[in-house]
């Protein structure tokens, strides 16, 4: 029981803070400047190879699922909400 909620909120972390990287490395790219291109490349890249290494002994995928799932719903639902209009 515990392995699930310690996946479930591993995951949940995780997909905040992939997404937290991909907006990042947008700003990165728009600067122009090919350095901080291979940066924006590169850090989603290190980030799942690491989450690669520590996955692999993981004993319960269903939490982990779960909360990838949630997460993802998460992202969905507060990027498209649409800004409320100035009063």
């Amino acid at each position: 029981m515990f392995e699930f909620f310690g996946n479930f909120f591993l995951a949940l972390a995780l997909v905040g803070l992939f997404r937290f990287l991909w907006m990042l490395g947008g700003m990165l790219i728009r600067t122009g400047d090919v350095g901080n291109a291979i940066f924006a490349v590169v850090l989603p890249l290190l980030m799942l190879y690491l989450l690669g290494l520590t996955l692999l002994p993981m004993a319960d995928w269903e939490g982990f699922v779960a909360g990838c799932a949630l997460g993802g719903v998460l992202v969905y639902l507060f990027r498209s909400r649409k800004p409320s209009a100035p009063a």
